[in-house]
This record gives structure tokens, C-alpha cells and sequence, in this order.
């Protein structure tokens, strides 16, 4: 049965556009954080509409900051849409099941357009679906389109093309195909570059702690899944599909210790391409924060900018959230730095060392 996926949409019956984070939810809701509010006032250059409504964007962009003002609207204006969840101990934005108008399926919105697109914007997210899937080998019903185009308010002239690729094995194949496209000047894809890389670096150096130089790195080398399509920019995010996810919700217990920056070695990377990123990690070294800190086994990102980061036997550098879980099925317990969370206030990262001076 096709569960609630990472990076599907959800629509209330209060006119509220909820974007799902991970394939992992509660069993009375859904975890996703709001993205477009009917009938809302934004300050953002970009208006969003459909059927003559208009949609206002109350998250600029996403970030563990950004989250937290979300949920206090929530708290103020919708407050069943917030709940403390006893297994990881924090309050959460959630979208009771009960609650939910529209499930917006990306991949069948891409069906939808693959035999009818509406306009030049929808033409183009087919032509690059269509283009990734034949130089992948993945077929493309493993593709799908997520963001404005899924809920049919896209902007012809600003808004990106979001795509999805469903399954572990395509995702690699689509990570390897797209690296070689970028090297090929004439297949219309490319990396960002010159004016567009500086203003990219920029604009996400004012919102997370890299500087201007690790953020061009990050974009010119380690961004493979956001890029641009004949001068569109576009995103691809790999999802699991549901036979590849072997947790429930309910597993696990989380206990905050509080907060660290360590420096450890990667042994296992397989799982970072997906939301949340996960990183197995070994010799972990406490640079500041709490001595349980070198417990760690796991680097866990619920923020995207550090999914696919680092390779095994890299070494990385961490600031986050020091969790102790409890897996109640399988009767074990283990520590993870978790980055993304509201306690570490948008001062979380994870970077390679090789990007670091004088470390």
C-alpha cells in the first residue's frame, strides 16, 4: 500500500498545503511542515494561484529557524496542527489523518502530464524527467514531479521543477547519470556557475553557518540533485519507496542530552541521499559540548543542504543535537547527533574536513 512519501503534499480542509517530510510518520498523522496558506498575504515576489486562488508562501525557505516560526503561526491560528509526540519528546508539526482534503501523489502528477502537459513549464519537467530517465535507465514511471507543478500553482516564469526518484538502486543510478550529464557542455544540463553560483552561495550562507567559499563548494561539487535544465533550475530528490523502509514511528525514543560539534570518520554513507540523511560514523572526537558526544554512532540531517555530503572514509566535522534512542523493537540503544532540530537554532552543519584550514 503507497504510504505518505518524503516530499508529497497534503491539503486540510482549512486551505493549508503541508509538504511531508520522510516516509516515516505517526499512526494518527502525518509530519510535514506548511508551505502555502489559501488566501494568505506573503511578502514573497513570486505569487502562487489556482482556479483564481491565490496562495501565500508563509515559509520562505526551509530551515530549522524558519520551521519554528511556522509552528508558533500554527500554535496561534491552528493548534491541532501542533502536538508534543512522547517518542521524540518535542513538539511537532503533524496533520491529523482525519484532517487531510487532498493527498497530492507526485508520481501521478507526472502521469497527468505525460499525457497532457499544460504549458511550457510542464512540457519542459516532462522533457528533463524524460531525459534523466533515459540516460539513468530508470524507467520513468519511477519519476515524479513535486513543489508547485504537483499542486498546479507553478509561476511559468519563476517557479524550479522539483523532481522525485522513487527506490534505493534507481536513486544511485540517477546520481550517476546526472554527474556525467553536468561534464557534457552540449546535453543542457549544468552545474551552477560565475553570477548564479555567488548569489546560490550567498543566499545560503545568510541562512545556514557556511561561509561564501564552502557554500560554492557545496554547490559546484557536492549538489549533484540541484542544478539547472537549459538554463531552468531544477531539484531531484531521491525517495524510498515503501518495501525499502523497515521502521515505524513508534519504534524508537528519543532523549535530548543536549549539544556537541565533533569530528568523526564516515563508514557508511548508502542511506544519505535520502531524508532524513543518515551517516554511520566511527573515531568520533569531541571538538565542544558534552563528553557523551563520543558515544555517537550516527550523524543524523533532517536539514537537505548536507544530504549526500560526505563518502565513506571521509572525514566530516558536525554541530547538532546529541540524542540518546532507545529502539524499542529491537531492544538496543545507541546515540546519534541529530542536525536540523530547533535546539541547535540554525547553528547546525556538517562539513567535510578537506573544505577546513588549519583543522
Amino acid at each position: 500500500m503507497r504510504g505518505f512519501r518524503d516530499r508529497d503534499f497534503v491539503e486540510s480542509f482549512d486551505g493549508l498545503i503541508f509538504c511531508v517530510i520522510g516516509n516515516v510518520h505517526p499512526r494518527d498523522g502525518v509530519i510535514g511542515y506548511l508551505k502555502y496558506v489559501a488566501n494568505m498575504e506573503s511578502s514573497i515576489r513570486v505569487k502562487w494561484s489556482r482556479d483564481g486562488v491565490m496562495y501565500g508562501r508563509i515559509l520562505p525557505f526551509y530551515s530549522a529557524t524558519g520551521v519554528k516560526s511556522v509552528l508558533d503561526f500554527l500554535k496561534r491560528n491552528y493548534p491541532e496542527y501542533v502536538k508534543f509526540d512522547e517518542y521524540r519528546g518535542i513538539e511537532f508539526i503533524r496533520v491529523p489523518r482525519n484532517k487531510i482534503s487532498i493527498h497530492y501523489k507526485p508520481e501521478e502528477r507526472l502521469r497527468e502530464i505525460e499525457k497532457e502537459p499544460k504549458d511550457s513549464l510542464e512540457s519542459l519537467a516532462l522533457e528533463l524527467a524524460s531525459r534523466i530517465s533515459e540516460e539513468s535507465g530508470v524507467p520513468l514511471t519511477f519519476f515524479g514531479v513535486t513543489g508547485s507543478i504537483l499542486l498546479k500553482i507553478h509561476n511559468l516564469q519563476y517557479s524550479d521543477i522539483d523532481l522525485i526518484i522513487y527506490g534505493v538502486e534507481n536513486s544511485y543510478r540517477v546520481r550517476e547519470a546526472l554527474k556525467k550529464l553536468y561534464k557534457d557542455e552540449k546535453s543542457g544540463f549544468s552545474l551552477p556557475s560565475g553570477k548564479l553560483l555567488d548569489s546560490w552561495a550567498e543566499e545560503i550562507s545568510r541562512i545556514h553557518p557556511l561561509t561564501v567559499d564552502e557554500a560554492k563548494i557545496l554547490y559546484s561539487k557536492h549538489k549533484w540533485n540541484r542544478a539547472l535544465y537549459k538554463n531552468r533550475q531544477f531539484s531531484i530528490h531521491p525517495v524510498k519507496l515503501e518495501n525499502e523502509v523497515n521502521e515505524e514511528w513508534e519504534q524508537k525514543r528519543f532523549r535530548y542530552i543536549g549539544l556537541a560539534t565533533i569530528r568523526a570518520r564516515i563508514v557508511d554513507a548508502k542511506d544519505s541521499i535520502f531524508m532524513p540523511a543518515v551517516y554511520v560514523v566511527d573515531n568520533v572526537k569531541v571538538v565542544e559540548g558534552i563528553d557523551d558526544a563520543k558515544k555517537i554512532n550516527y550523524v543524523v540531517s533532517y536539514e537537505g543542504l548536507y544530504i549526500d555530503i560526505a563518502s565513506e572514509n571521509e572525514e566530516i566535522i558536525a554541530m547538532g543535537k546529541v540524542e540518546e534512542v532507545e529502539d524499542i523493537k529491537k531492544n538496543e540503544k545507541f546515540y546519534q547527533l541529530t542536525i536540523g532540530t530547533f535546539e541547535a537554532r540554525g547553528k547546525d552543519f556538517i562539513k567535510p574536513i578537506a573544505w577546513l584550514k588549519n583543522i
